[in-house]
């Protein structure tokens, strides 16, 4: 796997580069404690949009999408907000599939996750 450079060491690169790893290595435990209890992940996906709320019901959400797969994906690009508390990342899967995920965080936790599906290259 292929993670975002941080030229900063910064603590909230550092929070998603973890968030990756464990996601990549199907570790939920390591997964659900990166995330606020009240987490919030909204999914979209050519226009329609799937809200999810709750730490319970996120994990139950991505371990579903994984179920049977062994796809991983990388980080190609990571931008960070340290005033707001936000980072943008640009990811591609396995198989080419790109998504542009924004995440806001509060008390070192993910809080909200906004995650844009945009297909294959």
């Amino acid at each position: 796997m292929r993670t975002c450079a941080s030229d900063s060491g910064d603590g909230l690169e550092r929070l998603l580069e973890r968030f990756f790893a464990a996601e990549n290595a199907r570790d939920w435990a390591a997964y659900a404690s990166l995330l606020h209890p009240g987490v919030e992940w909204t999914l979209v996906d050519d226009g329609a949009e799937r809200r999810i709320v709750g730490r319970e019901d996120y994990l139950a959400a991505i371990a579903a999408a994984y179920d049977g797969t062994g796809t991983a994906f990388s980080c190609l690009d990571m931008t960070v907000d340290r005033g707001r508390g936000r980072v943008v990342t640009l990811l591609v899967n396995d198989d080419g599939e790109r998504s542009l995920d924004v995440f806001d965080v509060e008390g070192g936790l993910i809080r909200r996750e906004w995650e844009f599906l945009l297909g294959r290259a």
